[in-house]
Order: structure tokens, then sequence, then C-alpha cells
């Protein structure tokens, strides 16, 4: 392993994690940055799958659209409410975005192998085990370890978590996860479904999910991503698992004529969503972006727009401060650039899921 220092160490090689490595690559021609992820690639990531137009939009400016090349752009919603929650089309209009609806595996790959071909250094397949700090250095050092290899020490100027809802590297920085309050669950399958509607999003507010959802966005082929979501108390009160509130999603949408075939590929995750109180940069050169940084939204349960937008503001942040001297303000801003961008939506969105699980209740 090479003994310079790294200028950027990425841990993590999610959109939010390879976005920013890309950025970073495309701001400052000399800098070097490590990706670093425990798994290789391709992998998959359970998620809704659903790209906004303003994460695309992102991405073009990077050079890194082409993975939606063919695919369909998505701009009706068909929402779904019970009675007494109908007031709710006049608050929700998820048609104001369109979207690409691409699987994650297919999605995160392109991103991953665009940052290596943009000359980041590929440590997929390693574990981060451990980070410190050298004041005196002004250098984190990395402790990273494959499988079945030894211990490594690495050396970067800058450490960015992108390393998803359970963090090491925002637990290195001092801070905790998020608490219940701010986490949901999801469970997402593939299946087959035959007449479809192929250019809406389907989104269910069954009752006993509220303020979760089910959903069913369309892929090619008349394959779609179904799923379900709900707050993780709720979840933990029903005492059953996330594959049984799928099969009672799948039931319901049998009874209203749309029979699911070949349920397939089912896999669970958590939702850190997004709170006020979590700082993006807690130390002068570490910084948070993704779920790492709960930058999930948490009504919407969407999170990949609002990583793909930080990954490349902290890594043009990084470049400019590195390459001008000045890497702490030039952090700095990205994180206020971030928070006066978002934190009022984020806001707004928590402040309505609470408003409905309490509803919910009263009923």
């Amino acid at each position: 392993m090479e003994q310079e220092p790294w200028d950027l160490a990425v841990v993590g090689a999610g959109p939010a994690g390879s976005v920013c490595a890309c950025s970073a690559l495309g701001t400052h021609e000399g800098i070097r940055v490590a990706l670093i992820d425990r798994e290789t690639f391709p992998r998959d990531k359970p998620c809704g799958d659903a790209i906004r137009q303003d994460a695309v939009s992102v991405l073009e400016e990077l050079k890194l659209n082409a993975i939606f090349a063919g695919r369909s752009r998505i701009d009706r919603s068909r929402l779904n409410f019970p009675h007494k929650f109908q007031y709710l089309k006049k608050l929700i209009d998820f048609d104001r975005y369109t979207y690409y609806i691409v699987e994650r595996k297919l999605f995160d790959t392109a991103l991953y192998e665009a940052a290596i071909q943009r000359g980041a250094h590929d440590l997929t397949g390693y574990t981060m085990n451990g980070a410190v700090f050298d004041e005196s250095a002004g250098l984190w050092n990395l402790t990273i370890k494959q499988r079945r290899g030894c211990d490594v020490l690495i050396r970067a100027r800058v450490l960015v978590g992108a390393d998803g809802a359970s963090s090491r590297v925002r637990r290195v920085a001092g801070l905790e996860l998020n608490s219940e309050k701010h986490v949901a669950v999801g469970v997402r399958a593939y299946a087959q479904l035959e007449g479809f509607d192929k250019g809406a999003l389907q989104i269910d507010f069954l009752g006993r999910l509220i303020p979760g959802y089910g959903w069913i966005f369309p892929l090619q082929n008349n394959k779609v991503n179904i799923g379900v979501g709900l707050d993780i108390r709720d979840y933990k009160a029903a005492g059953k698992s996330l594959k049984s509130h799928l099969d009672d999603y799948v039931q319901y949408l049998a009874r209203e004529g749309l029979v699911i075939h070949d349920l397939n590929n089912i896999s669970t995750h958590p939702l850190p969503l997004a709170f006020s109180e979590l700082p993006l940069v807690p130390q002068r050169q570490v910084a948070l972006i993704g779920d790492a940084a709960a930058m999930i939204d948490p009504f919407t349960g969407e999170g990949i727009h609002f990583g793909i937008w930080a990954g490349y503001a902290l890594g043009r942040a990084v470049s400019e401060g590195l390459r001008e001297q000045c890497l702490l303000s030039a952090m700095e801003r990205f994180e206020t650039t971030y928070t006066d961008k978002f934190d009022s939506l984020m806001e707004d969105s928590q402040q309505l899921r609470v408003m409905l699980r309490f509803q919910r209740m009263l009923i």
C-alpha cells in the first residue's frame, strides 16, 4: 500500500461517496483520492430505485448520466389514502418531480466504476476498522482490512463518511447513530406485474403504515420494484416481520386488481431520517454525507438526491480547499450551503411525519 498520504479518503462507494470522488477529481487535477468500501461491486442495495430529476441534473454536470439512456422518465404518481387522510392530496405533490427508475445494483456500479476510471484508487473489499486523527501531522490514520488479509494503515488529509446507516466514520467522529425517533425501516422486493402503468409511481398510504406507505415503481419488461416503509417504533410495536408487512401489501394490491407474480430478491434496510442537530462537519477534517449523515427525507424516505447533491458539493469544496490551502473554511461552506438549501424542507417533512403518526394513533 502506498505510504504517501491521500488527499481524500472516502469510506463508502455508494452514490454519495462515488459522486464525491468524481467531483473532487474533476475539480482538482492533482488530487489523490482513495475510495474504500467493505463490499465489492456489483452489489445490491435495498431501495425504491427512484432517481429524481434534480439528482440526474447533478450527474449530467459530471457527465455521469449514461446510466439513464433508454430509461423512461416518469412524471406522474398515483396516491391512495384512507378516507380520513384524503386531505393529504392537497399537501403532497409528488408530481412536481420527474423520476427515472434504475436498479441500485446497476446504478451504484456505474457510479463506482466512473470514480475508478477517473482516477480514484480502488480499495473496495476493505473494511475500515478504525481511524485516529494525528493533530501534529494533520492527517487521519486509517486502519483498513480485507476479509482474509492483515491490517493496513493508510493516511489521508480529509476523511469522508459515506458509509451508510451504521456509519463507522460517524462514530469515529464522536457522533451517535440516530435514535429510534429518527429511524424508519423498509423492505423491498422485485416482482412481475403485467398491465401496470409504466409512466406512474404508485404510493399507497395504508392506515397501519402511516406515516409510512407501500409503493410500486415500474422498471422494464413488466418488472416492478415493490416495497413497504414504516416508522421503526411502529414496526416493533406490530411484533411481526417486515416480510409479513410486505405480504399484507401484496394481498391489498390483489384486492385492488394488481396481482403480483414472482416476488423475489426481498431485502430490508434501515432509514436514518434527517434531523437538524446533526453536524455534517463534526471535526475540521472529516465530513459526513448520504445515509451516514441521515440525509433522508423524514416523510418520503428519499435519500439518493440529497446524498448525490452533497457528494458533488463536498468533493468540490475539499478540492478547492486543498488547492487554495483553506480546507477548514471550504468544508464549513459546504455544510452551510447544504443546510441552507435543505434544512427547511427536512423540518417540514419531519413535522408532517409526526402529525400523521399522531393522527393515525388517535383514529
